[in-house]
């Protein structure tokens, strides 16, 4: 068995014009992006909307949620219809991000493309019927969970934003959601009583905001595959004939 590389850039459009350019050429009639589910609720979707916006390219882009990303990168592998362009899209907190890349990812250019985007308002909630304003001051003020409280949910990736509540409340378990948009899913099917959530997915699912954490810049990648690779570059190289890439 041969030893495993990279999939090489050898003929692919490198920065960011160029990369859009191949992107719009008619060769490339779909760019099939694989995020992060359920819904389009999480930050990873919206990162990748934004990017489509951002690029023109929203009008010839489809968006497939998936499960994680380790799934959705499979899916997105497996891709070979002419003129698709898959891309599986990650963040740069994603716990298992040198998994991937050093895994499955290999064959693939895990960062083609890329979006900084502040997170979407990530917050802990929980349905309203779970909270009245003396819980959500114990919990703000004196990090008190009820004690009638027996877990709270969230994607690993933000999960030490709960050490310091897990630490003073033994009694609640920390459960492991997919997602931003899962954990908010969690909360309105009572499997948990509260969860890290984004604000898209706590308004999707009628959740009432305990604690706001902020919203700084995150770092959200575009991967390429292999066969992605192959359309960009036959895009790439008909853009450089006809003097459209590199500025001709």
């Amino acid at each position: 068995m041969l030893l495993k590389r990279f999939l090489d850039k050898a003929g692919l459009p490198v920065t960011e014009d160029e990369i859009i350019a191949a992107l719009h050429s008619p060769l490339v009639r779909e760019i099939r992006n694989f995020v992060l589910g359920p819904g389009l609720i999480s930050n990873i979707p919206q990162a990748c909307q934004m990017w489509l916006e951002r690029t023109g390219l929203i009008g010839k882009a489809t968006l497939i949620p998936g499960r994680t990303p380790d799934e959705y990168l499979a899916v997105a592998r497996a891709v070979t219809e002419p003129g698709v362009v898959p891309l599986y899209w990650t963040c740069a907190v994603f716990g298992r991000e040198k998994d991937l890349f050093f895994g499955p990812g290999l064959n693939t250019l895990m960062f083609y493309v890329s979006q900084i985007m502040p997170l979407d308002s990530m917050q802990l909630a929980a349905v309203p019927d779970k909270l009245t304003s003396e819980i959500i001051n114990d919990i703000c003020e004196h990090l008190k969970l009820p004690s009638c409280w027996r877990k709270v949910a969230s994607h690993k990736s933000p999960a030490p934003l709960l050490g310091d509540l897990l630490q003073v409340n033994p009694h609640i378990e920390w459960v492991e959601a997919t997602s931003n948009g899962a954990a908010a899913e969690m909360c309105r099917e009572g499997t948990v009583d509260a969860g890290i959530v984004t604000e898209t997915a706590r308004a999707a699912y009628n959740l009432l905001q305990i604690h706001n954490y902020g919203c700084p810049d995150m770092v959200f990648f575009g991967g390429l595959t292999e066969h992605g690779a192959n359309v960009l570059r036959q895009a790439y190289a008909e853009l450089q004939i006809n003097g459209v890439a590199r500025g001709k």
